[in-house]
C-alpha cells in the first residue's frame, strides 16, 4: 500500500478535502491553498516542512485520519446504531426567528444556535464559511461576533470548495471562546487537534455540523453561470440555496440581471453532482465525532417542493443536547416531534448507501495500490460485513473504475 509522506501524496492521491487544517499548522509563509484546475482547493508547499509539522498534519488531516465519537463522550443515556453511530436524541427542531428560518438552509438551526450562542455571551465568536464579498461565488472561513455578521454574509449552505479551517490557529490565538460550524470533515480535523493542542477544547466550545452531501468541485458553479452566459467577475449574488426550503440557486450580476433555476434541476442527476473524490469515500460525512448535526428531511431523500423549513437533529454528545434545550428553553429554537433511525434513513438514503459502501471503496483503492484514511470507531468493516456480497463488488469495482479522475 501506498505510504504518505509528504502534502503531496495526500493531494495527488484525491485524499485532500481542501480543509486548510495544514495550513492552519504551519503558516501562510508555508502552504499555500488555491484552486486547482479541477475546481478543488488544495495546499502547497512553498517553503520545505520540518519532520515535525508533517507530522502535525498527518495527526490531523482528515485524508489521513478519521475517528468516530470519543470514547470519553458516551455515556449512560448514549444510544447507538449500526449506521449513524451514537447519539443523545434525534427530533425535528427549526430557528423561531422567522428570517433565519427563511433565509437559511432548511430551518436555521444551526444559525439559530449560533446565535443563541452570541447573544447570551456563552462564546465570544463563530468561525463558519461564508460567502466571499468580493468573490460571491466563492468562500471564505469567517469570524462572526454579532448577529448582522451571521446573517449578512450568504452563510447558507456553502456546497462548493472551502478551507474553514485555515484560520482555525488564528482563533486560538485569540484565546476567546468560539464555536466551530462546519463539515463532519472539518469537525474530525479539530477532534485530531485537540490530542495535541490543549487550547482546542478550553476554548472551541461547540463542534457542529451538518450530514454532508459532499463538497462539489468549482466547475459545477462555473458551468451554472455559463449556463445564462454570465461571468464570475459580473456576480453581485451567489446563492446555492435558502430563502424558502429548498429554495432557488440563484445568481444576480452587478448591473441587475437575475438568473435561478430549481433545486432538483440543478442537482437532480446525481452522476453530475461532481462530488470530490475524497467525498466519495468518506467514512464519516454524517457528522460522527461532533456534538450535534443537523439534516434536511425530505422523505426519500429529494424534497417535492417548498416548505416552511424542518432540520432533523442528531444530538449526539451531552454537550449537545444540552446545547439544544438551553436554546429551546431560550426562545431561540423550536422542537418538533420526535424522530427514529428509521425516519432518518428515510431522509438521507444517500447517506446510507455511502455507509454501506465506503469500506468496500476503501478495499478497491488498496488493491490498486493507493492510501485511504485510517479510521477508529467508525465501524465501516462491520457494515461492510453485513452487506450483501454482490453489493460489495459492485462498490469496490466501482471506485476502482473511478481512480482515474483522482
Amino acid at each position: 500500500m501506498s505510504q504518505i509522506n509528504s502534502l503531496s501524496d495526500i493531494t495527488n492521491n484525491g485524499l485532500c478535502i481542501g480543509c486548510g487544517i495544514c495550513q492552519s499548522l504551519v503558516g501562510t509563509d508555508k502552504i499555500s491553498i488555491s484552486m486547482s484546475e479541477k475546481g478543488r482547493l488544495e495546499p502547497e508547499v512553498i517553503k520545505p516542512l520540518s519532520n515535525l509539522e508533517f507530522e502535525k498534519i498527518k495527526k490531523t488531516c482528515p485524508g489521513v485520519i478519521v475517528e468516530g465519537l470519543p470514547q470519553t463522550e458516551v455515556n449512560n443515556n448514549s444510544k447507538h446504531d449500526l449506521i449513524w453511530g451514537y447519539y443523545n436524541s434525534l427530533f425535528y427542531a427549526w430557528s423561531t426567528d422567522k428570517d433565519i428560518r427563511f433565509q437559511s438552509s432548511t430551518g436555521g438551526l444551526l444559525n439559530g444556535l449560533s446565535l443563541y450562542l452570541l447573544e447570551t455571551n456563552k462564546v465570544d465568536f463563530i468561525l463558519h464559511t461564508a460567502g466571499d464579498p468580493d468573490n460571491p461565488m466563492r468562500s471564505l472561513p469567517k469570524f462572526s461576533y454579532t448577529k448582522k455578521d451571521l446573517l449578512n454574509c450568504e452563510s447558507r449552505s456553502r456546497y462548493g470548495p472551502a478551507s474553514p479551517l485555515s484560520r482555525f490557529n488564528e482563533a486560538l490565538d485569540t484565546n476567546k471562546k468560539f464555536v466551530f460550524v462546519g463539515k463532519p470533515c472539518d469537525i474530525s480535523a479539530i477532534r485530531q487537534l485537540s490530542k495535541i493542542d490543549e487550547r482546542v477544547n478550553k476554548q472551541c466550545l461547540y463542534l457542529l455540523t451538518l450530514v454532508c452531501g459532499g463538497s462539489t468541485e468549482f466547475t459545477k458553479s462555473q458551468d451554472f453561470i455559463n449556463s445564462f452566459k454570465v461571468k464570475e467577475e459580473e456576480l453581485d449574488i451567489f446563492r446555492y440555496r435558502g430563502y424558502g426550503n429548498p429554495g432557488l440557486m440563484y445568481i444576480k450580476t452587478k448591473d441587475g440581471r437575475e438568473h435561478d433555476k430549481e433545486y432538483n434541476s440543478f442537482w437532480g442527476d446525481e452522476s453530475n453532482w461532481r462530488v470530490h473524490f475524497r467525498c466519495k469515500i468518506c467514512p464519516d460525512a454524517i457528522g460522527e465525532c461532533s456534538d450535534l448535526a443537523a439534516l434536511d428531511t425530505w422523505s426519500g431523500g429529494s424534497p417535492a417542493g417548498e416548505d416552511e423549513g424542518f432540520n432533523a437533529v442528531i444530538a449526539r454528545t451531552e454537550k449537545g443536547i444540552n446545547l439544544l434545550n438551553d436554546a429551546i428553553k431560550a426562545g431561540y429554537i423550536e422542537k418538533g416531534d420526535d424522530l427514529n433511525i428509521d425516519d432518518i434513513n428515510d431522509f438521507q438514503p444517500h447517506q446510507l448507501n455511502k455507509k454501506k459502501a465506503v469500506y468496500a471503496r476503501h478495499l478497491g483503492l488498496k488493491k490498486n495500490n493507493l492510501p485511504t484514511p485510517q479510521t477508529e470507531r467508525l465501524r465501516i468493516k462491520e457494515i461492510y460485513d453485513n452487506n450483501d456480497k454482490k453489493f460489495n463488488s459492485i462498490e469496490e469495482e466501482g471506485i476502482t473504475s473511478r481512480v482515474e479522475k483522482i
